[in-house]
């Protein structure tokens, strides 16, 4: 039942933005040995976390939905404040920023403007979305999810399909929800180790272009009016983030 319930902790935590699932991990003094664990494909110990991960999933995705449908720039600006404070934690254990750093963070901005064409929205046409996109998605969120400090739920914001997966989740949409917990298998059994010891050995570059990523891509959260109410929000979700991403989270200088 304690798996459960962090599981479900998690899993709602993992719907918003700038919410890392490596940085809850660590709150929970679960991160190096479910990370060795899932390395070996040793799943069975944390099918009950995986249950309420899947419970929180579907419950704070329909929350965040329903929010997103009915005030979409109050959901919108709560959410971009989110992403924002989430670049705290990319950077945290590389603060010092160098010349090779701004060439990242540049081109990790360039890129996330192109990739986020439209503002996010809930009136999307799900039946249409693209299955390799899900999949990858899938694949990619969930293995950088891991990671203490990168939210995996902004790898989707960047991608331009965090609307979508919100509405699969409201509507039920099977097959777009299937492709993409496919596409998660894929991620955390065969992209974890790969993408973990791309990330360890170059940190500081990786830290500051996904850094750009989520800047380029914040985009697709601007709000269509602004108000007080709006502002407020917007300060609201980043403190939130701000100072949950300093939880668990260790300097370091090995970047």
């Amino acid at each position: 039942m304690d798996l459960i319930i962090k599981g479900f902790i998690l899993g709602f935590i993992m719907v918003v933005p700038g919410m890392s699932g490596g940085t809850v991990l660590l709150i929970f003094g679960l991160y190096e040995k479910m990370v060795k664990d899932l390395l070996k494909l040793n799943i069975k110990p944390y099918l009950p976390l995986a249950m309420g991960i899947i419970i929180g999933l579907f419950v704070g995705g329909f929350a965040v939905s329903v929010f997103f449908e009915n005030y979409r720039d109050a959901a919108v600006s709560l959410l971009l404040g989110c992403l924002l404070a989430s670049i705290r934690p990319v950077i945290r254990e590389c603060p010092e920023i160098n010349s090779r750093r701004w060439v990242a963070l540049i081109i990790g901005c360039v890129i996330g403007l192109i990739m986020v064409q439209e503002p996010l929205g809930m009136k999307v046409a799900i039946g249409q979305a693209n299955w390799l996109i899900l999949i990858i998605g899938g694949a990619v969120s969930s293995a950088a999810m891991i990671i203490p400090g990168i939210p995996g739920s902004s790898v989707l914001i960047i991608l331009g399909i965090y609307d979508v997966i919100l509405a699969s989740i409201a509507e039920l949409a099977y097959i777009n929800l299937l492709l993409f917990a496919l596409g998660s298998i894929v991620g955390i059994t065969a992209l974890l180790n790969i993408l973990g010891k791309v990330y360890e050995k170059y940190k500081g570059f990786a830290s500051y272009f996904f850094a750009g990523l989520i800047l380029g891509s914040s985009r697709g959260l601007l709000p269509s009016t602004i108000n007080l109410s709006i502002v407020a929000l917007f300060i609201i979700g980043f403190i939130l983030v701000w100072v949950w991403s300093g939880k668990g989270q260790k300097s370091s200088t090995d970047c």
